[in-house]
């Protein structure tokens, strides 16, 4: 996976970023600083601000809590702010919340005290986040309620992810030039942040008309997916499309992990086949970059011919029949 982003704190170093940008990075989310008081500047925040400005990279930044309470979480965004002082951000301020001793105050609290701290950033004219992992949002925020006002960096070291988001950490072993070791790397989902039409995954571009929005368009319409209708096929497009499969093959949970009840039930799909598991395995092939004739739900020449080339790419059989393997693959 190619990142797109990476997070740096005073930690990594010195960073060249002008080799960072020309490794494909295009942003950059820098710790600003942590706690209640602007004293607690990261202490290479302003180089690290300044030399990732300089070398046209986009910024994010996040500030890491050990607020005891609401109060004390609006004591942070404001320290926060009186360290950014006039400086211009692309990217969310994204409040990091870690610590054991605040998810000790529960869910409730966790949660107003994430809300009081974006909303102040937001009143100051920033943009405003929540970084955390699955557990934390699960548990100890109200992921739903938070997703629906702020932005959302998601750190969830793994091949995919299991929540929405708009950034995705998926690691902390990067190795990325103009980086002295390890450096926890990203992948921007959300294009808006960038500004582009760039692919989350770093493939190929595709515009607002192509063949991947008219399968995030069908979706919407057929499965209430919900989907930004942008041309990208990141994980919120891959998760749909494997709910939209479980939905159709009946008696499974609608979670869009592609596990081992969900293979379990994949039926065979071969030339003549039609309906909705055509749409959806047509989908997944154009997702992948795959010509299928259309995007019609009918399993005809040019879909065989997709399902094989996907077949040999991927070291499977080549009979072009989409059968569990072949799912498997398209939905890893």
């Amino acid at each position: 996976m190619k990142p797109n982003c990476i997070d740096v704190s005073t930690w990594n170093g010195a960073v060249d970023y002008h080799k960072v940008k020309a490794a494909g990075v295009k942003a950059v989310i820098i710790r600003a600083g942590f706690g209640n008081s602007a004293s607690q500047v990261d202490n290479r925040f302003e180089q690290n601000y300044k030399n990732a400005k300089a070398a046209g990279l986009k910024i994010g930044i996040y500030w890491y809590s050990y607020s005891d309470g609401v109060a004390d979480s609006e004591r942070e965004a404001r320290a926060c702010l009186s360290v950014l002082g006039g400086k211009k951000l692309e990217l969310p301020i994204y409040y990091d919340m870690e610590e054991a001793s605040i998810a000790q105050l529960g869910k409730s609290t966790c949660t107003a005290m994430a809300e009081r701290f974006c909303d102040t950033v937001k009143k100051a004219g920033f943009k405003p986040g929540v970084y955390a992992n699955p557990n934390w949002f699960i548990n100890y925020l109200n992921y739903d309620a938070l997703k629906k006002k702020y932005s959302i960096w998601l750190a969830q070291w793994a091949g995919s992810h299991s929540l929405a988001c708009d950034i995705w950490q998926y690691g902390d072993d990067g190795k990325i030039s103009g980086v002295s070791g390890s450096v926890d790397v990203d992948v921007i989902e959300n294009a808006a942040l960038l500004n582009d039409k760039s692919s989350d995954k770093g493939e190929d571009k595709q515009d607002k008309s192509s063949a991947v929005a008219t399968v995030q368009r069908w979706l919407n319409t057929h499965f209430h997916s919900g989907l930004a209708v942008d041309g990208i096929y990141g994980n919120h497009t891959k998760a749909a499309l494997v709910k939209a499969l479980q939905t159709t093959l009946g008696g499974l949970t609608v979670d869009g992990i592609f596990g081992a009840k969900t293979k379990a039930k994949v039926k065979n799909l071969s030339v003549g086949s039609t309906g909705k598991l055509v749409y959806i395995l047509q989908g997944l092939l154009i997702c992948h970059g795959y010509d299928t004739g259309g995007f019609d739900g009918v399993f005809g020449a040019k879909t065989k011919a997709a399902v094989e080339d996907f077949q040999r790419r991927h070291a499977l059989v080549r009979d072009g029949i989409a059968g569990r393997e072949t799912f498997a693959k398209l939905c890893a």
